[in-house]
């Protein structure tokens, strides 16, 4: 895939990068210089498709939310879009991830546990599971959560994570508190000489 700098304000304008990585809201491209690879957001370029599975990502870009960690093929993505517009007769439309996991172990075999909504409306939870490495023979599974049991599962994780942001601001402010003391010391320690 070939990302093309659409963005009049950027020195890059019109210029074209080979797409190295991509994610939902940036595009890492092979950048001649120093450095090798430059970070684009979205928004400042346009993609320039060279297969198949380019033109996938384009049209169905809400995938790239879900993480595809080393050794699983972009080929899960596809997967899981067939299974739900199948398992759901319903055409995919957009997919709103709220969490995702994922374990590895020692022979290769991965798996990731997903809890997504699609469409706006049906949550789902995703257990699909593979190789290290291999595009095909995925094993997956997707089920309809129940609105109440999904309702006690966001609750939950709501509860989580303001938990863990308290915690974090905790720690900020005594980061702040310890640059302020030593920026503005009131009772200096002097040194014996």
């Amino acid at each position: 895939m070939i990302a093309k700098v659409i963005n009049s304000n950027l020195e890059d304008y019109g210029k074209e990068f080979k797409v190295r990585r991509l994610n939902y809201e940036q595009a890492v491209v092979n950048y001649p210089g120093n450095k090798g690879i430059k970070v684009f957001s979205k928004g400042d370029i346009e993609f320039i498709t060279e297969g198949e599975v380019d033109e996938f990502l384009i049209k169905y870009d809400d995938f790239l939310k879900i993480k595809l960690n080393r050794g699983i093929s972009v080929a899960l993505y596809k997967v899981i879009l067939e299974t739900v517009e199948e398992q759901f007769n319903n055409k995919f439309e957009c997919l709103n991830l709220l969490r995702d996991k994922y374990i590895v172990n020692k022979r290769g075999i991965w798996e990731k546990e997903i809890l997504c909504v699609i469409n706006n409306n049906i949550p789902i939870k995703i257990v699909a599971s593979g190789q290290n490495f291999k595009k095909s023979g995925f094993n997956i599974s997707i089920n309809e959560i129940d609105k109440e049991e999904f309702f006690e599962i966001c609750s939950f994780e709501i509860k989580k994570i303001n938990k863990e942001i308290k915690e974090k601001e905790e720690i900020l402010a005594r980061y702040g508190l310890a640059i302020e003391k030593i920026k503005n010391p009131k009772n200096p320690v002097k040194m014996l000489l």
